[in-house]
């Protein structure tokens, strides 16, 4: 005997994907199929635009919340960015190993960077904010 997919082009009324609501209906099926995947790529096109605009958000907002630049207790270059985000929100990030850290100040945002030494993070993969 072949695949599944051979079994089900020999007896379609055996495919559970052939039935809507109980009822054998292969066109109905195949429809509500292309309808779901047009629905999807257009979710998908959404999310994508609402991930770049969330982006664009983030980046403007660090490059007016910038601090102060320092040594990265990681590689040692001049590359510590701390952004104070809000008056209780502080986050450092290394433009160069990718290190980083957030506190509700300056030295809790610096500590916890320290803390995170060879843990591997980086934010440009996914940060704090």
């Amino acid at each position: 005997m072949g695949d599944w997919s051979e079994y089900f082009e020999d007896f379609p009324e055996e495919n559970p994907a052939n039935w809507v609501n109980g009822t054998f209906n292969p066109q109905l099926a195949a429809n509500i199929r292309e309808q779901e995947q047009r629905q999807t790529k257009l979710q998908e096109k959404a999310n994508a635009e609402l991930h770049t605009m969330i982006a664009k958000a983030k980046q403007e907002t660090k490059a007016r919340s910038l601090l102060v630049v320092e040594d990265c207790p990681q590689c040692g270059l001049k590359e510590l960015n701390t952004y104070k985000i809000t008056e209780s929100f502080y986050l450092c990030e290394c433009q160069d190993c990718g290190i980083y850290g957030n506190g509700k100040t300056h030295e809790q945002a610096l500590e916890r960077t320290q803390e995170a030494l060879g843990e591997g993070l980086d934010w440009r993969e996914g940060s704090l904010y």
